[in-house]
């Protein structure tokens, strides 16, 4: 059963500094080599937001703040469902943002077999640490496949 208790919560706020050598090792590992990414004052490539809860802070917040150990269990597989990001202003190397999460829907679905799906989104809130201008808001989809239970 999905923990729809869970809607609504917050996960936690944390902050942020945009390094170029994350950025540059991110754009690589993507397969983008282009100096852009080498820059003092580069943009980050388009889905680093998603990586910014864990590289760059303390690891908390974004699916960090997720309960995992809840979710978890025998027949049940944790799965990235989809990501978004809306972006108000690119975040560039040298920001230091803040960035606060909440888990803003929590649904599941029938499976045909028996099983279920489980579905968790949150959306976490980039602002710039100084002014409070919202500079992105990353949207993460966690999906937990539950199987059918054994007969």
């Amino acid at each position: 059963m999905a923990l729809t208790e869970l809607k609504g919560q917050e996960t936690g706020t944390q902050r942020v500094v945009i390094e170029r050598g994350p950025v540059r090792v991110f754009a690589e590992a993507l397969g983008d080599t282009s100096d852009r990414y080498r820059d003092d004052a580069a943009p980050v490539p388009p889905t680093f937001p998603f990586v910014m809860s864990y590289w760059g802070s303390l690891g908390t917040g974004g699916a960090a703040g997720l309960p995992i150990e809840k979710l978890r269990g025998p027949g049940r597989a944790i799965l990235h469902g989809e990501q978004a990001f809306e972006y108000h202003r690119w975040p560039r190397v040298g920001d230091i943002l803040e960035g606060t999460t909440v888990i803003t829907d929590v649904y599941e679905k029938e499976r045909s077999s028996g099983g279920k799906l489980e579905f968790y989104v949150t959306e976490t809130e980039w602002k710039d640490a100084d002014s409070g201008d919202p500079v992105v808001t990353s949207i993460f989809t966690l999906v937990i496949n539950v199987r059918p239970p054994k007969e």
